[in-house]
């Protein structure tokens, strides 16, 4: 359930609008092959400016995460700047290799680094919760630390409504009201990351709660080194 178009239309209430364009031979050839193809580019044009603001775009199971492009800014405006993100991604080269002939236009939105949160499900159930953004801890998390596991509780009982997956993971984002919203969803295990769960090879029955960063250890008094 990794492509957005498998579960957007059950749980679009919950994520950020997208606008989906189908590839057509032509066009897959032309990002494969890195050649510039006017026509593409104001498909994609067009579609950014049916959303406010800038977009990100991607694949439909992926984002160009690799592109240099990407790594130096993922807001767009025009479709000329997104054919180029794309078309140095080898992520996306591969994706559309393997069948994915769908492009998604998203908003741009600055994400607050802590408000991100990935989400871990086994057997239909909410087993664990971590921080997205590894950085650093974040004083400010430990007191709304059950506040937003109770949200991702009810997260998890919400959406079991529309999806039939019992194992999964999904990347959230907190707004500033601790609403929802949908940002990714995962392959169970590798190659998607654990993050402060460390490994997958764990006991799932488990529960673990919600994972912060610790805070880093101080020393005090007065302390001597030797080599």
């Amino acid at each position: 359930m990794n492509k957005i178009s498998e579960w957007y239309p059950f749980l679009g209430h919950l994520t950020f609008p997208t606008v989906f364009l189908a590839l057509n031979k032509e066009e897959c050839t032309a990002l494969q092959a890195g050649q510039s193809l006017a026509s593409l580019e104001e498909r994609i044009t067009r579609a950014i400016a049916s959303l406010p603001g800038s977009c990100v775009l991607g694949v439909d199971s992926c984002m160009p995460t690799d592109s240099t492009s990407f790594k130096k800014s993922k807001a767009l405006k025009s479709g000329k700047l997104a054919f180029k993100m794309l078309a140095e991604s080898e992520k996306v080269k591969a994706a559309i290799a393997a069948g994915d002939k769908t492009l998604t236009v998203r908003p741009y939105r600055r994400m607050d680094k802590t408000r991100e949160f990935r989400l871990f499900v086994k057997d239909g159930d909410l087993k664990a919760m971590t921080q997205r953004n590894l950085e650093r801890h974040f004083k400010r998390l430990e007191a709304r630390q059950d506040l937003y596991w109770q949200k991702g509780l009810d997260f998890v009982d919400e959406i079991k409504k529309y999806i039939n997956e019992q194992d999964y993971v999904v990347d959230i984002y907190f707004t500033s009201t601790a609403d929802v919203m949908i940002v990714d969803f995962n392959t169970w295990g590798e190659p998607t990351l654990p993050l402060l769960m460390k490994t997958w090879d764990r006991d799932w029955s488990q529960v673990d709660g919600l994972k912060l960063m610790a805070e880093p250890i101080q020393l005090g008094g007065d302390i001597k080194v030797s080599f």
